[in-house]
């Protein structure tokens, strides 16, 4: 399978700028309900909705057809590309037009998916970029958007990269992207094997009772088939120490770990220890390449301890 994309694509059609910001407040608002009334009707809808359709899959995109209730070619029922299901808790954060908001969400959600190509390259952590490109489609089958040249996505929002719903984020661990990237020399990337994946989003996990355009309605679940392409871990403080390093407690959650307690989480505090110097400074070493002194940055596994200490010199505030 081979798809081709264009690399200088990064942010284009209309989903794209109210896809990051989830109950910004420039997008339509209507009287809030409870999260998990509007889950349970949600889930019902979508349980509907996969018992009474079939789905074929196509090169670019899929179609749905009606079917008789659980009939054996329904997508409830259908063995070709085995309907799964996650439960997952919404994100902690996302950002919106104040920046970086909490989010206290008790729901439980079912996620359902089907995995049309599991791909052959790399598996995404939920704060790596990633590129991906997608088809979006409302219960009644109508598409609402569509990104087919891939952008580049980023949890939470990063530089130009912005942010997308916690269910299209929390699926693309489930697939891998692109096994081969070839530069064709025109602008151009030719790519093979991508994950590919259904979802089928409830609401709490997408708009909820924001409406960003008008083909989408508050409380509405949404369908979403996502192709991975390509992916980049992060630096979201751009210290020197990749997101995935700056898990200290190793639980894998990057919110938790706040050395020194001022309410930045470690991957986003550009002085991680509060010693008033920056991670960056403190993972810096001189060195000589070629008759010149440089200053070059320790690979993680190489940051010394403090003399005498047992944690990396960045997370102790009484190394210098």
């Amino acid at each position: 399978m081979k798809r081709f994309f264009t690399a200088a694509i990064i942010c284009t059609g209309s989903l794209l700028l109210w896809n990051c910001r989830p109950n910004d407040d420039n997008t339509t608002k209507i009287v809030e309900r409870d999260k998990q009334e509007v889950f349970n009707e949600n889930i019902k809808e979508i349980e509907t909705f996969l018992k009474t359709n079939s789905v074929e899959v196509l090169e670019d995109g899929v179609s749905f057809e009606t079917v008789a209730s659980e009939a054996n070619n329904s997508i409830w029922k259908q063995t070709e590309y085995p309907l799964q299901s996650i439960t997952v808790k919404n994100l902690p954060y996302f950002t919106g037009s104040q920046g970086l908001q909490k989010q206290n969400d008790p729901v439980e959600y079912k996620i359902y998916y089907l995995i049309l190509n599991e791909g052959g390259g790399e598996t995404p952590m939920i704060h790596d970029n990633i590129f991906t490109s997608y088809i979006g489609y409302n219960l009644d089958k109508s598409i609402f958007d569509k990104e087919q040249f891939g952008f580049w996505s980023a949890y939470p929002a990063y530089s130009i990269y912005p942010e997308m719903i916690a269910g299209y984020r929390q699926i693309l661990e489930k697939i891998k992207t692109a096994t081969y990237i070839t530069d064709n020399g025109d602008g151009t990337y030719t790519y093979e094997n991508p994950g590919r994946v259904l979802v089928f989003i409830p609401s709490g996990l997408g708009y909820f009772s924001s409406s960003p355009i008008g083909s989408i309605g508050a409380y509405t679940p949404l369908i979403f088939d996502i192709t991975s392409i390509s992916m980049k871990e992060a630096d979201h403080d751009n210290d020197g120490i990749l997101n995935k390093y700056e898990d200290v407690n190793g639980n894998g959650d990057l919110w938790d770990d706040d050395t020194d307690g001022d309410g930045k989480p470690n991957f986003l505090d550009l002085d991680d220890d509060g010693d008033g110097y920056t991670t960056r400074e403190e993972i810096t070493y001189t060195t000589t390449v070629d008759g010149e002194t440089v200053n070059k940055l320790y690979d993680f596994d190489k940051i010394p301890n403090c003399p005498g200490g047992s944690v990396k010199k960045h997370l102790d505030k009484n190394c210098h």
